[in-house]
């Protein structure tokens, strides 16, 4: 506050809105820089700042990567039958790997507040 230049003295506020306007501000000043968080435009841009939708594009590049191998690895652990030797170590690997990431994904959408139907996004995924 600049003393000279008073505002809550030259717009002219009545005793009870000056101490509600400085308890407001006093409140505000106690919360540090999570006040911006009460912006709704600045809240809205904190939340879809880049670095959350490029940690969930990296994470679906490698979902999208993993099902390319599996793909691939489906074809090389295939007898002349077209039965599939599960027991396969990577095949294995990149079945806990990808589970591993749809878990991550599905716990940060739970803490962005994604709905149940929005859960399914690794199984529409792979259709």
């Amino acid at each position: 506050m600049i003393p000279d230049r008073n505002l809550m003295a030259s717009i002219g506020l009545q005793d009870k809105q000056q101490r509600t306007w400085v308890a407001d501000i006093t409140d505000m000043m106690a919360e540090g820089p999570m006040v911006f968080l009460r912006l709704p435009k600045i809240r809205q841009a904190l939340v879809a700042s880049p670095e959350p939708m490029l940690w969930f594009s990296k994470n679906m590049m490698e979902l999208a990567m993993l099902e390319l191998e599996i793909c691939i690895r489906y074809l090389q652990c295939s007898d002349k039958n077209g039965d599939v030797d599960e027991s396969d170590v990577i095949l294995q690997e990149i079945r806990r790997r990808t589970d591993d990431i749809k878990m991550k994904i599905k716990l940060w959408m739970i803490g962005e507040g994604s709905s149940e139907n929005d859960l399914d996004f690794g199984d529409r995924m792979s259709m």
